[in-house]
C-alpha cells in the first residue's frame, strides 16, 4: 500500500518539475546594429549573415561582413530572420568524442599490430628479459587505447574550441 501511494506521488510531482525546467522561447526585435541571419528569395537558397544598418516598416538594410555598402531587402520578402545572441564553443563535446574515438582506434590498432618480443641473445648474461613494454596483445591494446584516448581528447578539445553563433528567432517591429 505504501509503495502504491509513493508511486502515485512521484507520478504527480514529475510533470510539475518537468514544466518548471523548460526554457521559454525568446524572440528578439531586430534593431540597427544587430547581427542577423536572414532567409529571403533575393539571397537564393542560403541564409545571409550580416549586420543591420537600419530597419523601417518596409525595408531592412543589411551590411555583409566588412563591406561598407548596405543591401536593401523588403521586409515582405524576408521568410525567416534570426538574431545572434553570442557565440559558444563545443570543447566538452569535442573532448568526449575525441577520447572515445582515440581510445577505440588505439585499442584496435594496438591489438592488431602487436608482435611477440623476440629474444636476440637467449644464452647471454641477462637472458631474454623484457624490461618494458607489453607482454601480450591484450596488454598492448590497453596501453594503446589509453594513449589514443589522451591524444584524441586533446585533439577533440582543440577542435571543439572553434566558436559558433547562437541564434534565436527575431521579429521585425512595425514603425
Amino acid at each position: 500500500m505504501r509503495f502504491t501511494s509513493t508511486l502515485c506521488a512521484i507520478a504527480l510531482i514529475a510533470p510539475v518539475a518537468a514544466i518548471s525546467q523548460t526554457v521559454p522561447t525568446t524572440e528578439s526585435h531586430v534593431d540597427a546594429g544587430s547581427r542577423v541571419r536572414i532567409a529571403a528569395p533575393v539571397f537564393g537558397t542560403e541564409r545571409k549573415v550580416g549586420t543591420v544598418v537600419s530597419v523601417t516598416s518596409d525595408t531592412l538594410v543589411l551590411r555583409h561582413g566588412a563591406s561598407l555598402a548596405g543591401q536593401s531587402v523588403a521586409t515582405s520578402d524576408i521568410t525567416a530572420i534570426e538574431i545572434s545572441t553570442g557565440t559558444h564553443s563545443r570543447k566538452a563535446k569535442g573532448a568526449l568524442w575525441g577520447t572515445l574515438l582515440g581510445a577505440g582506434t588505439g585499442a584496435v590498432l594496438g591489438y592488431a599490430l602487436y608482435k611477440e618480443p623476440k629474444c636476440n641473445n637467449p644464452d647471454g648474461f641477462f637472458g631474454c628479459i623484457v624490461f618494458l613494454g607489453p607482454t601480450s596483445a591484450g596488454e598492448n591494446a590497453v596501453w594503446s587505447g589509453v594513449g589514443g584516448a589522451i591524444i584524441g581528447g586533446i585533439a577533440g578539445t582543440l577542435f571543439g574550441m572553434r566558436r559558433a553563433d547562437t541564434w534565436v528567432p527575431g521579429t521585425l517591429s512595425a514603425r
